[in-house]
């Protein structure tokens, strides 16, 4: 049983949205442990690409590569839907190509390791890049 420290959560029982218990579901525990146990010192570098419903000839295909990953994460429906994917310094040529379709779209965010910080788009993302030189 896991235990949020100094409270009396389980959190092996919680559930989130999709049915599955945060055992089960890495991505959610991982955000969960940044809360509750924030370190200077991140595991790995990550960037998350969060976008909405757009009506463009691109929006299909944006959200077919962003299936294509296994963080992909979907909340809310219809117009108000958000899809979000979070990629590694492994996963460079997925995130380029997914960027490159969404990232003038309003509402469009870039997460450093989940989280926002200033510059992320501007200074963090073409940081990436630098992993697409081979």
């Amino acid at each position: 049983m896991t235990k949020c420290p100094g409270c009396l959560i389980n959190l092996d029982k919680r559930r989130n949205p999709f049915g599955q218990t945060m055992k089960d579901d890495k991505d959610l525990e991982e955000k969960l442990a940044d809360i509750l146990y924030p370190s200077t010192k991140a595991k790995e570098f990550k960037i998350t690409l969060v976008y909405r419903y757009k009506i463009s000839p691109d929006y299909e295909r944006a959200v077919d590569l962003a299936k294509r990953n296994p963080t992909y994460r979907e909340e809310g429906d219809g117009e108000w839907v958000r899809h979000s994917a979070t990629f590694t310094p492994d996963e460079v040529d997925e995130l380029f190509a997914l960027f490159n379709l969404v990232h003038e779209w309003e509402g469009t965010e870039v997460l450093v390791n989940h989280k926002r910080i200033p510059y992320g788009q501007q200074l963090w993302l073409p940081l990436m890049w630098y992993y697409r030189i081979k």
